[in-house]
């Protein structure tokens, strides 16, 4: 299978983003690492929006998915989802929900 141009090129972005910032890639991919708090998620996540590197916030909120200040994130996160866009499409949430119980 090919890799195409833009999968090689975000790549070796990403490769030239961790070889600029290897600290913060070990606290991206270090569960328990007592260095990493919720000023500095917030930090990186900030940072990681900043650079376009939208994956590995998703990475970086699994990793560290059980870690204190994280408690209740992804249920007010779902619930903040739910309130902006209830009005917008009700049916399709509803319709969502109802998918992932079968």
């Amino acid at each position: 299978m090919a890799v195409s141009d833009i999968q090689e090129k975000g790549a070796v972005r990403l490769l030239e983003w961790i070889k600029q910032n290897p600290g913060w890639w070990y606290l991206i991919c270090t569960p328990g690492e007592e260095h990493m708090n919720l000023d500095m998620m917030r930090r990186i996540i900030r940072h990681l929006a900043q650079e376009s590197l939208y994956e590995i916030i998703f990475v970086l909120l699994t990793v560290h998915r059980d870690a204190p200040f994280m408690k209740n994130f992804y249920a007010f996160s779902w619930l903040d989802c739910l309130i902006e866009y209830w009005d917008d499409d009700c049916k399709k949430i509803v319709t969502q929900i109802i998918k992932r119980f079968e």
